[in-house]
């Protein structure tokens, strides 16, 4: 059985963006042959059973503000990744979500999540539009109208709301986040919280220290 990196994340997310523009780099090199497990899921109800309902840009003060998002862009330059700060934040990717688990279950879930991801924060295109949503995976030479409208399903709604709780139950409170070692159930093992997490998650999917 292949060593499994299950990676978290939220599409309002724009450190979430960073980590996911470079995990599959850095686990080809550290992790050979590891299988990445692409969970989508919003940060919205898990925000929301908190007492004050705060965000990463929400309820800081204007100097915090402004330097988390000169930190984002610090980093995108360090990693050589596009950015350009949205015009809308944050960006609604709920639709995104659902249309993610679509891919996923038909095998081309990683190739949406990069295309949604560089429509958000390389682009500023508004992801929670659907005819943004359909150009993006007609792009990838996919059947738009079958997708979205699959996407749009009970079933589907259903399943992002179990991948939320699935979230809950393994103590995961943000995006993004790493989980090594986690059961079938999607819960257990260890939880790495952050973009800046990422390779202390691979290092130690490599080779536990504690």
């Amino acid at each position: 059985m292949s060593l499994r990196l299950s990676v978290w994340f939220d599409y309002a997310s724009p450190y979430s963006y960073l980590a996911v523009s470079r995990v599959e780099r850095l686990a080809a090199a550290q992790l050979p042959g590891a299988e990445i497990d692409w969970r989508p899921f919003l940060l919205g109800p898990i925000f929301q059973r908190r007492s004050s309902n705060p965000s990463p840009f929400q309820d800081v003060s204007p100097a915090e503000r402004g330097y988390r998002w000169r930190d984002i862009e610090r980093h995108a330059a360090l990693y050589a990744i596009p950015w350009q700060r949205p015009a809308r934040y944050p960006p609604m990717g709920l639709n995104a979500a659902r249309l993610t688990l679509v891919a996923l279950a038909e095998g081309w879930g990683a190739a949406l999540i990069q295309a949604v991801y560089r429509a958000a924060f390389a682009e500023d295109r508004d992801i929670a539009d659907i005819d943004v949503l359909h150009s993006l995976v007609a792009g990838l030479g996919r059947d738009a109208p079958a997708t979205l409208a699959r996407a749009g399903s009970a079933e589907i709604k259903a399943e992002l709301t179990r991948q939320v709780e699935t979230a809950i139950n393994g103590g995961l409170f943000g995006a993004p986040s790493f989980v090594v070692g986690a059961g079938p159930d999607g819960t257990g093992g260890e939880v790495f919280w952050g973009n800046d997490r990422l390779e202390q998650a691979l290092t130690w999917a490599a080779k536990p220290w504690l």
